[in-house]
């Protein structure tokens, strides 16, 4: 009598379970950001970057610093997996902070653990400019919804499984 309770228990928890995602929509509001600079870019610097194990940890240390200086406007990377040497582009505002001062602060960043090579610095036109500034005002104030699916397990009311095995 045991093994056959045990057997319809471990069966019904099988069936319980649902197959069939739920859908959970779960709603994320980006506010102003208190103590955010405006910087008004214009110019580019790209410079090669050797020592960079990831884009979002290594990528997040150096945009992260750079942004700290209340000069540079953003950050971007061509990051490849596996490369020696990857690519920053980074767009700033020349009248607050030089290219030589932002390469030293690189070279400082994580113990020194990043080393910049090549380097090229050029003007960026004001229809960038304007368009870079209303993308970060749009993503500053705007909101997202995001939809992610996740799987869902319904587990079975012991006190009914029990009271339908006494019957």
């Amino acid at each position: 009598m045991r093994s056959i309770i045990f057997v319809s228990l471990v069966s019904s928890l099988f069936v319980a379970c649902s197959s069939e995602p739920n859908v959970v929509h779960l709603r994320t509001v980006k506010g102003h950001k208190t103590g955010a600079v405006k910087v008004n870019a214009n110019r580019m610097l790209t410079v090669e970057i050797e020592g960079m194990s990831c884009e979002m940890a290594c990528g997040g240390s150096i945009r992260t610093n750079l942004k700290a200086t209340g000069a540079v406007d953003r950050v971007q990377f061509d990051f490849e997996e596996g490369r020696k040497i990857q690519t920053a582009f980074i767009s700033y505002d020349s009248n607050k902070i030089s290219d030589s001062e932002m390469l030293k602060l690189i070279q400082t960043i994580n113990e020194k653990q990043f080393t910049t090579h090549k380097y090229s610095s050029e003007e960026i036109s004001d229809t960038n400019e304007e368009s870079t500034s209303e993308n970060n005002n749009a993503e500053e104030s705007s909101s997202v919804d995001v939809s992610e699916v996740a799987p869902s397990i319904e587990l079975p009311n012991l006190f009914d499984l029990l009271k339908n095995l006494v019957r």
